[in-house]
């Protein structure tokens, strides 16, 4: 049900077929090439690292070395750098130096979505009431780590179920059952650079939405089994993969690396939906096509 970009060494064979939850997976996040970190609805944080097989160098196989208790039912996760924010039904934790680092940070609204800044200061929350929330984060304070920094009210109609910061952290989409929105993080009120009404063609909740290499491009996807890209330069044109799943589509990301570990020329974005596939779709041709 989840999906994080994991890149092992070219030239290996990384077995990632363990049952390591009783309960359904909600979030995976990559914290390096040799560590993944998987919340499920056994209400656990599962920490799993690469170990060499005992035939050779050249397969490998992913362990879970540390299983943490989240006294509450995750529902999604983000990273930084040295930081992971998860999402429960009852707030935030936050994992730091290989443990739980907070207790349970309960919000005055109900969140719906996170995404933290690469330099783990910045995080973005989306909610139930159809605002995003910012906040400055200090993970060396206990008593209040989250301080509230600025909040976009009157971007979204519905619930905001999706965020993603752009490659350069200039930019922020969100998106909620209906319409994706673009915003300008640098500025000091998040001027929309797509506001809403216009991105908004899908006709169920948005679950994921990912940003291209270079940022010039939007991929979103949901639960009408739909993929759509959007153009920052030419807003009013979309290239749409109906069926891309048989079900909700939960996850997508743009490729940077090929299968020899190269820099992924051409514009590869992997999806993967609740029809328990991962495919992969070359949209370069489309993109060109249809964007020029």
């Amino acid at each position: 049900h989840a999906l994080s970009r994991f890149a092992p060494p070219a030239g290996t064979d990384t077995d990632l077929s363990n049952k390591i939850h009783t309960g359904a997976i909600t979030s995976v996040v990559a914290l390096d090439r040799d560590t993944v970190l998987t919340t499920a609805w056994d209400d656990t944080l599962k920490i799993s690292t690469k170990v060499q097989s005992d035939s050779g160098n050249v397969n490998s196989a992913m362990q879970v070395t540390q299983s943490l208790s989240l006294q509450a039912q995750p529902n999604g996760m983000t990273k930084g750098t040295n930081l992971v924010v998860i999402l429960t039904v009852k707030g935030l934790l936050l994992y730091h130096n290989s443990t739980i680092s907070s207790d349970i940070i309960s919000l005055p609204f109900e969140p719906t979505s996170i995404c933290l800044s690469n330099d783990d200061t910045t995080l973005y929350v989306g909610a139930q009431d159809c605002k995003i929330y910012i906040y400055t984060v200090n993970i060396t304070s206990s008593d209040n780590p989250l301080e509230e920094k600025h909040v976009i009210q009157d971007g979204h109609l519905k619930s905001v179920h999706a965020l993603s910061l752009s490659n350069d952290e200039t930019k922020l989409a969100s998106a909620d059952s209906r319409d994706v929105c673009v915003w300008d993080v640098t500025t000091p009120d998040y001027t929309a650079i797509v506001s809403k009404s216009r991105w908004c063609f899908h006709t169920q909740k948005i679950t994921c939405i990912a940003w291209s290499n270079d940022d010039s491009f939007l991929a979103s996807g949901g639960g009408d089994d739909s993929i759509y890209l959007w153009s920052l330069a030419k807003k009013i044109k979309r290239v749409h993969f109906p069926f891309a799943h048989r079900g909700d589509i939960t996850g997508l990301t743009f490729l940077k690396t090929n299968e020899d570990g190269e820099e992924e020329k051409r514009m590869i974005l992997a999806s993967v939906g609740i029809d328990a596939c991962v495919n992969h779709w070359d949209v370069t041709d489309d993109v060109a096509k249809k964007f020029g």
